[in-house]
């Protein structure tokens, strides 16, 4: 059993291995100056009652420009700019793989994508895939690839809404 909270220095974080070295440098070289200083807010598990984290995901604002990124009309509502919200990391500790987990953390950072869009607003949700693995992940959980930009893929605040259970008016 895990714990979802946001990051802290009783965290920690050396040790963490998730088979991407980039997303691995980036947890104990960046995450903590970027959830300090606002630009994303990062969220980690850790098994019940200890620091170690086990998996983690970033979160930040984001605008989606629809002729940039080649977002369909459905997709952007009508709008050029897109207020929305990435998905910025999203990563597992190799240990936990093939027992769902990995759903069940990308479905805690979309609750949080929703809740942050039903207090600032935000149509989409964003994440840059960071290789074909992920972006298969991501499509297989309903996101929608973009026709402007590789492995970006996108999903209505409206569907994250739904599949939570949560209630939504588009």
């Amino acid at each position: 059993m895990f714990e979802s909270a946001r990051l802290t220095d009783a965290h920690t974080l050396e040790g963490f291995d998730c088979g991407k070295e980039s997303l691995n440098t980036w947890l104990i070289a960046h995450a903590r100056r970027a959830d300090s200083s606002g630009v994303a807010h990062v969220y980690v598990w850790t098994p019940l009652g200890e620091p170690k984290v086990s998996a983690y995901f970033a979160i930040c604002p984001t605008e989606v420009v629809r002729n940039d990124d080649g977002v369909s009309g459905s997709m952007a509502g009508g709008y050029s700019r897109i207020p929305g919200y990435l998905i910025a990391r999203l990563a597992i500790d190799t240990s936990l793989r093939g027992q769902g987990y990995g759903e069940q953390l990308l479905l805690d950072a979309l609750g949080k994508a929703v809740a942050a869009s039903e207090i600032g607003g935000g149509r989409l949700i964003v994440v840059d895939a960071i290789d074909d693995e992920a972006q298969s992940f991501y499509e297989h959980y309903h996101f929608v690839p973009v026709t402007n930009r590789e492995r970006r893929l996108v999903m209505k605040v409206s569907t994250a809404a739904k599949a939570l259970g949560e209630r939504w008016q588009e």
